[in-house]
């Protein structure tokens, strides 16, 4: 695993060779966004560093796709995870989970497969006391594709 990974977008990356990971914080509309790159193989930041670059340059079209994916498909998943059996119980509206959701607070990258042939980005996001304690995570494939979501309990 290399210690000294840059770009000429993101700088220079933190090295945690425990997990073999890199990390950067990056500024969106004055909110901060934590990078992660998973690195199971040694040519894996060679291959995530071009994708992440690319997304980041199109960060604006991630994030609509990642916030219409969550309050599309994901948003009954949420709420019934809010509903734990009280008789009204917390609820929140696409409207309301799209502001929410304007900023994510994380992007992590990784490879994936059985031989860690495909380059994978999840964006996850929902930094609100009205979700609960929850937060919303959408899988993209590096083609750009949306492949998965889920709405995620944080304890």
């Amino acid at each position: 695993m290399k210690r000294n990974v840059s770009s000429t977008v993101f700088g220079k990356l933190k090295c945690h060779a425990s997990d073999r990971s890199y990390s950067l914080k990056m500024d969106h509309k004055g909110r901060e966004i934590d990078l992660r790159f998973f690195c199971e193989t040694d040519d894996a930041i060679e291959r995530l560093l071009p994708l992440a670059e690319q997304v980041w340059r199109q960060r604006v079209r991630y994030f609509k796709a990642f916030r219409e994916h969550a309050a599309v498909e994901l948003l009954d998943l949420l709420n019934g995870f809010l509903d734990c059996g009280e008789e009204d119980p917390p609820q929140v509206s696409a409207a309301r989970l799209r502001k929410i959701l304007a900023v994510p607070y994380s992007i992590v990258f990784m490879l994936s497969g059985n031989d860690y042939e495909d380059e994978l980005l999840l964006i996850t996001g929902g930094d609100s006391p009205d979700l609960h304690e929850h937060c919303l995570t959408v899988t993209f494939n590096a083609d750009g594709q949306i492949i998965d979501g889920d709405a995620v309990s944080l304890f």
